[in-house]
């Protein structure tokens, strides 16, 4: 860190050798005797050596390996059961991974999406030699330009492979069902239906083909899904799902957005000039970090204005004069104790004769 910078460092240690993100850090009481451990998903190397390890402290205490590259990590009450002890789970690709006291516990596996016609008789036709390595790329490539449904992951891999090794890939993968599966790209939990710091919660995860899952804490059934306008990166969630609940996503297109209980699509909130580094939510304030170093803050009681839309507001003018009478109105739309306005208007509006003369 330079050392001009206002930040104070809370821990340094160079040696550490953790390579990981925000996202796949958090804070737990394992177990249920007060004292809160870290829990980091460690990207390792970025292809191999990837583990979930716990710190007490700075002293690491355990740590298991993990199959693929983390995305996310939550801590979460599955069930009333006593010790009142909370599961780890960790997103990687489709999948998330339920720890139990720090074991492994159970595995969910995100929807299979719905696979591309044409690619699958492509497919079919390589698995039974009626066409070789080169004509099944050229018809991907054709299919791939045209398709209403992308390609996918094995055909978008087959496409990128060089001339020598495409038969032995068609070998490998021609008698294996054709699937398509979208990824894990944020999580978060939203509690069940108590405020109660250690009351039951669900899962909410996003995904890359943009939507978004609400998942039953026990069964890990689908209880919401909802589609976004963007890849979500970022959520925050607030209230209970039983209840009434908000979360608040931020997309790769640079927008935020903000889903209600009762609401079948997301709300429109705010359009950024960047990405969004950073999301949270303090009562009825939103804040955001961008990419650009900067800070936003946002309150919900003022309606966020979206450059060309129409506003209609209605409110009383004061004619006030000083040495004259002027044809200009000028209007100002302030927040509450605050002086700088957030919209000011000109408007031209001829006083009439009688006015004027009164």
């Amino acid at each position: 860190m330079e050392s001009n910078s206002k930040w104070l460092d809370a821990h340094y240690d160079p040696v550490a050798g953790l390579n990981t993100f925000s996202s796949c850090i958090v804070l737990a009481d394992l177990h249920g005797d007060g004292e809160f451990k870290m829990v980091v998903a460690d990207l390792g190397s970025g292809s191999y050596n990837m583990k979930l390890r716990v710190f007490k402290g700075t002293s690491l205490m355990s740590e298991n390996a993990l199959l693929d590259l983390p995305t996310g990590v939550a801590a979460f009450l599955m069930d009333q059961n006593e010790p009142r002890t909370p599961a780890i789970a960790v997103a990687s690709g489709p999948f998330i991974y339920i720890y139990k006291n720090l074991r492994p516990y159970f595995k969910f596996t995100l929807p299979a999406m719905e696979v591309n016609p044409l690619e699958k008789e492509v497919w079919d036709q390589a698995k039974e030699d009626k066409i070789d390595p080169v004509t099944l790329k050229e018809m991907l490539e054709g299919i791939r330009d045209k398709a209403e449904i992308p390609l996918s992951v094995r055909s978008l891999r087959f496409m990128m492979l060089e001339q020598q090794e495409m038969e032995a890939f068609v070998n490998t993968y021609k008698q294996q069902l054709l699937k398509r599966q979208t990824v894990i790209t944020c999580m978060g939990t939203l509690k069940k239906n108590m405020a109660d710091e250690d009351a039951v919660c669900c899962l909410v995860i996003g995904t890359e083909n943009g939507e978004l899952f609400i998942l039953d804490p026990e069964a890990f059934t689908t209880l919401t899904r909802v589609s976004l306008p963007s890849v979500p990166s970022l959520l925050d969630v607030t209230g209970q799902y039983d209840i009434e609940y908000r979360i608040t996503v931020a997309c790769r297109n640079g927008n935020v957005y903000i889903l209600r209980r009762d609401s079948k699509r997301p709300k429109y909130c705010v359009e950024l000039g960047a990405q969004v580094v950073g999301l949270v939510r303090v009562q009825k304030n939103i804040m955001i970090g961008t990419s650009q170093e900067t800070l936003y803050g946002y309150s919900q009681k003022i309606p966020l204005l979206v450059p060309g839309l129409k506003y209609p507001f209605e409110t009383y003018v004061e004619c006030c004069s000083d040495k004259g009478i002027s044809d200009i109105i000028k209007v100002f739309v302030l927040r509450e104790g605050k002086s700088t306005p957030l919209i000011t208007a000109h408007i031209n509006m001829p006083v009439s004769e009688g006015l004027a003369a009164a």
